[in-house]
């Protein structure tokens, strides 16, 4: 019963009583005169209760102040994006429907000729000109204006100009890859079955530079060959972590990777730049081009694992290059069941590809719609970090690969084969796991390796 008592006393807060010591019986608040009658088992229930009551209340204080953090994956609505000197190179902003652009840039594409016919009838664009670049692959001209804040709207250039001039002009918009950020630490992901196939396949990809001074993705390791090339200027600093994750994916020379093209040359276009530590972004004038210049290459097949907004300068561009007969594969988005399509993957002509886990089930955030044209296991995926560890990823970026490893295998057997014919090959090689026919979660099936083709 003693320690009981000096239990009770330290709770209260009344001091202790010395062996031998004599001293006066404090008055003992109420309660307290209650809790020393009931029995110990009693007390130290009670006792116990206190201090959960305590601990949850210091839980909910620190969720609180978790709650004031801003979120690493919510980008501010203006930023600057700043050389690795720290001076200013541009400013991201919000603008209309949650996407984000460069401040005050619009993008016009059309050829040299249609640009001084334009100068010719509005004087005035000359003064808004920024930059004005050749896109010699595909003989177009690609003009940034950076316009007034009075101007910033389609509805106000439209109005100071003309709509024809909306024909040719769009925000420069920003696009993001579609990948969960991977964990912290390593840890066990599901790989490809099997390889794609085994035969020389060419590629194309456009997203973050690579890290290729990994071993697993050194160019002298194997049969892996990369041709890249940076669209972005010299004095900001590259960002590795989602072309490396995509590349492993298909080359990577790593015992718990299983590559899809082990015999591939990867012509990678570095359009992305880290936007904060968790997301990566690309202008639509860098993501232009490094098309141009993947046009240029010896590749039939673009992979394209990226989204953002419709956009008529990317879809006129779109279209160039699905005239040249190129197959162009894209992450259908991360957006959720419920969100609006994204682009490029919802364009007329470009495969979409959704993303499903391991056990045939949709992935969560994946965008449905019925654009949504085929779905690959995408979802805890093992690919390589820029570290270099291994560790498992999710998201429609990492689905859209294998599609795009089985499109490039059937153009490298049968390079006479025309993108839809391609196409309705894949669409005879999916395996339905949804409805009946093509269905808006997973189009017309699952694309997995490897390849099952008749090559005679």
């Amino acid at each position: 019963m003693k320690k009981t008592l000096v239990a009770a006393l330290f709770l209260a807060g009344l001091p202790a009583v010395s062996p031998g010591q004599v001293v006066r019986p404090p008055e003992l608040p109420p309660p307290l005169v209650d809790t020393l009658k009931q029995p110990t088992g009693e007390l130290l229930r009670q006792t116990e209760q206190l201090q959960q009551q305590l601990a949850e209340q210091r839980l909910r204080e620190q969720l609180a102040a978790l709650a004031t953090l801003p979120d690493p994956l919510q980008l501010p609505a203006v930023q600057d994006i700043l050389t690795l000197s720290g001076e200013p190179l541009w400013r991201e902003v919000e603008v209309e429907q949650g996407f984000r652009a460069i401040e005050r840039e619009w993008l016009l594409l059309l050829t040299a000729d249609e640009w001084q016919a334009l100068l010719q009838r509005w004087p005035d664009l000359a003064g808004y000109l920024q930059r004005q670049q050749p896109l010699p692959a595909l003989q177009l001209t690609l003009v940034t204006l950076k316009v007034p804040a009075a101007l910033d709207s389609a509805s106000a250039l439209a109005q100071q100009f003309s709509a024809e001039l909306l024909r040719y002009s769009g925000r420069n918009h920003l696009y993001q890859p579609q990948q969960q950020a991977a964990a912290t630490t390593p840890q066990t992901g599901t790989t490809a079955r099997a390889s794609m196939c085994e035969w020389p396949v060419s590629l194309g990809m456009v997203d973050t530079d690579i890290n290729a001074e990994l071993p697993a993705l050194s160019p002298q390791t194997g049969q892996f060959r990369l041709v890249p090339q940076r669209f972005l200027p010299e004095q900001l600093a590259p960002s590795y972590a989602h072309g490396t994750a995509v590349a492993s994916l298909l080359a990577a020379r790593d015992p718990t990777i299983t590559p899809l093209l082990p015999n591939l040359t990867l012509y990678s276009a570095a359009a992305f730049y880290a936007s904060n530590a968790f997301q990566q972004s690309a202008s639509l004038e860098h993501l232009l081009t490094a098309l141009d210049w993947l046009a240029s290459q010896p590749v039939q097949v673009i992979n394209l694992s990226l989204t953002g907004p419709d956009n008529p300068v990317l879809a006129l561009l779109i279209q160039q290059l699905q005239a040249r007969g190129l197959s162009l594969v894209a992450a259908a988005g991360n957006g959720g069941p419920a969100a609006a399509p994204l682009y490029p993957a919802a364009y007329p002509g470009v495969i979409a590809v959704s993303a499903i886990d391991q056990q045939q089930q949709p992935y969560r955030w994946a965008n449905r719609g019925n654009y949504v044209d085929f779905a690959a296991l995408g979802v805890r995926i093992a690919a390589l970090n820029a570290n270099g560890q291994v560790q498992p990823q999710s998201g429609t970026s990492l689905a859209a690969p294998v599609v795009s490893a089985a499109v490039a295998c059937w153009r490298a057997a049968q390079p006479d084969l025309s993108h839809q014919q391609v196409y309705e090959r894949l669409m005879q090689q999916a395996r339905d796991i949804g409805e009946p026919g093509k269905d808006p979660v997973t189009g017309y099936g699952v694309i997995e390796p490897p390849l099952e083709a008749q090559l005679n």
